[in-house]
């Protein structure tokens, strides 16, 4: 039997082949302590829950659809001078703010118990009117809370802050 004998010859060297980098810009979630809201989280949708009829996570409100132009503070601005209600009226400023599908913007008085909280990572898509700022998601909405509402989430959490000092109440 003879032997086998393998020949090993150098690969040529590869060309030089360009790469082209792209920077992809992230958006975060936007904080303004002088704006009057503070961040409350990341909410799902519920108009496609069963049971609910549509019913909205923010319902009982109104909305703003800003095609190419949401940013968070417009929507800010159309919640707190309350921009009308379901029925037309002005009930005054909404507890609640929040912004879905990068273009819509909701005002409620109250977030839907059966909306729940969801990772911050999950409201992904960047507003139309500013690409840093997120707003929202696919069913999924940015949600702010007015300063009064947040700091009565915060006293009864426990938890008091003082510029950049915490205090827990125990």
């Amino acid at each position: 039997m003879r032997p086998l004998t393998l020949l090993l010859l150098p690969l040529a060297a590869a060309p030089a082949t360009a790469r082209s980098t792209t920077t992809r810009q992230t958006s975060k979630i936007h904080h303004n302590p002088d704006s009057g809201y503070t961040y409350y989280g990341c909410y799902n949708e519920t108009t496609d829950l069963p049971n609910t009829s549509g019913a909205r996570a923010l319902n009982g409100g109104t909305n703003l659809v800003a095609a190419g132009n949401l940013t968070v503070e417009a929507c800010w601005e159309f919640c707190r001078t309350g921009a009308g209600d379901a029925s037309g009226g002005r009930t005054g400023s909404f507890k609640f703010a929040g912004l879905e599908y990068a273009r819509e913007c909701w005002c409620a008085q109250t977030v839907s118990s059966l909306s729940g909280k969801l990772p911050d990572s999950a409201c992904d898509l960047p507003c139309e009117g500013n690409t840093t700022q997120v707003c929202g998601g696919n069913m999924k909405l940015t949600v702010y809370m007015a300063g009064a509402a947040a700091a009565r989430v915060a006293w009864a959490a426990g938890l008091i802050t003082a510029g950049a000092i915490s205090f827990v109440l125990v």
